[in-house]
């Protein structure tokens, strides 16, 4: 049997554990934001929900399949995945633009945080939900 790191391509490994330490790093931030700055959790809240919901639309750019040649999951980019790339660039680049009209400066450091944890998080879920798909998919067409 095979292990993940012969299963899953060594690029997605490798994405998967950068989005997981800058899940982590974010996270500490907007917390120590939050208790420096006291800010108010619903604004944080609502940046993570919101990072969760645009993590889980970017994810859509590393779209995972499996290489029946390789015997491995793979990662494929689309015109669709360079839509949303050319999308998550731009957003990217206004982010802070975007968040200081609509958040005091102050509390603006912690909301940015949050918001960066949960497009990580949620690009984190939805890859781990994809490979597991293809898993679920390979081992029932090959009992």
């Amino acid at each position: 049997m095979k292990g993940p790191e012969d299963i899953i391509d060594k690029k997605i490994r490798r994405k998967m554990i950068f989005f997981t330490i800058m899940f982590v790093i974010s996270l500490i931030l907007s917390i120590v934001f939050i208790i420096r700055d006291y800010v108010p959790f619903q604004y944080v809240l609502i940046a993570f929900l919101s990072g969760l919901i645009i993590g889980a639309i970017l994810s859509r750019i590393q779209n995972v399949n499996w290489d029946r040649d390789k015997h491995q999951i793979v990662k494929e980019f689309d015109l669709i995945s360079g839509i949303l790339l050319f999308f998550m660039i731009l957003f990217l680049i206004f982010k802070k633009q975007i968040v200081e009209s609509i958040v005091d400066l102050p509390k603006i450091s912690a909301v940015i945080f949050a918001l960066n944890s949960g497009i990580m998080l949620g690009r984190i879920l939805l890859v781990r939900h994809q490979i597991k798909k293809i898993l679920f998919n390979i081992k029932t067409d090959n009992p």
